[in-house]
């Protein structure tokens, strides 16, 4: 079983969302994370009417991109980085979303550097426990229900779908040539499943291990957390990573090669999906999935 978001649990991104305190309905806003500071460098450039915050004293910007409120932040890398942010912006800020961009290890076959991953699923590949048998994955216990979730969580089907969809608008950067993979290059955008943990990944055993077991298409150290957070506090959650290496023997030397372009693409799709919502994709998306 795979776990959902959880409805009333917590402040619920609806009840949020509802009314302002004047009892006007309160226009949506977009949170939008990245670890490193190539990673929300472009998209912090783009904001409008751009105002700097400090929570805490910590750098949040808020402003308009593609015509919509969206709020940009810098986690800093690590799953206890990530969830604090996440926290904090969630509580200040009450989003309507919040969006998960940047780089990552690649895991499936056919990725090279500069391919993306939609995520439709996170699961943090250190959250286990260990036993003489072997390692069982497993969930976070909710800290109010007391219920385990799945190891894998479940982003929204409504947020995927806006990224499949921004993903064919977007004009991506190649990076790299036909030596890398066994079809002519072009940027690939797959929806698969993303692992978290405190660990960066350049060995080709780990990286076989994490496929082996978990299906997982990239490995990175963030997007798990924040998708945990946004499980406990129910608010939608997406996590998009574009490929810097491929988590092998040559992944620092290829980060370093790829890192800051691959970045950009994430932030590309980024700034793509943002639109579609400041379009109204999101409630056509819902509507036409409860009329099905």
């Amino acid at each position: 079983m795979r776990a959902k978001l959880p409805t009333g649990v917590l402040l619920g991104a609806a009840v949020w969302l509802a009314v302002s305190s004047s009892g006007v309905p309160a226009e949506p806003i977009t949170v939008v994370l990245g670890a490193q500071t190539r990673e929300v460098a472009a998209l912090r450039e783009e904001l409008r009417d751009r105002q700097d915050h400090k929570i805490l004293g910590l750098p949040f910007w808020e402003g308009r991109l593609a015509g919509r409120r969206v709020v940009v932040a810098k986690m800093s890398a690590g799953k206890v980085n990530a969830a604090m942010i996440a926290t904090l912006a969630i509580e200040h800020f009450r989003p309507a979303e919040v969006l998960v961009t940047g780089i990552a290890g690649g895991l499936h076959p056919d990725l090279a550097p500069g391919d993306l991953v939609i995520a439709r699923q996170t699961v943090q590949h250190d959250m286990v426990r260990h036993s003489d048998s072997g390692v069982e994955y497993r969930g976070a216990r909710h800290p109010v229900t007391g219920r385990r979730a799945s190891a894998f969580l479940d982003m929204p089907t409504t947020l995927v779908a806006i990224a499949q969809q921004a993903a064919a608008r977007v004009s991506f950067i190649p990076l790299v040539g036909d030596d890398r993979r066994t079809s002519p290059h072009l940027v690939r955008v797959i929806t698969g499943i993303v692992a978290t943990g405190d660990a960066f990944v350049e060995s080709e055993s780990k990286r076989r291990e994490l496929r082996e077991q978990l299906n997982a298409d990239c490995v990175e150290m963030e997007g798990g957390a924040v998708a945990q957070v946004c499980y406990t506090l129910g608010v939608p959650c997406l996590v998009i990573r574009c490929m810097s290496d491929m988590a092998d023997q040559t992944a620092m030397a290829d980060l370093e090669a790829f890192a800051d372009a691959a970045a950009l693409n994430s932030a590309r799709l980024v700034y793509a999906i943002v639109d579609l919502l400041h379009d109204g994709q999101l409630d056509a998306l819902t509507l036409q999935q409860k009329k099905k």
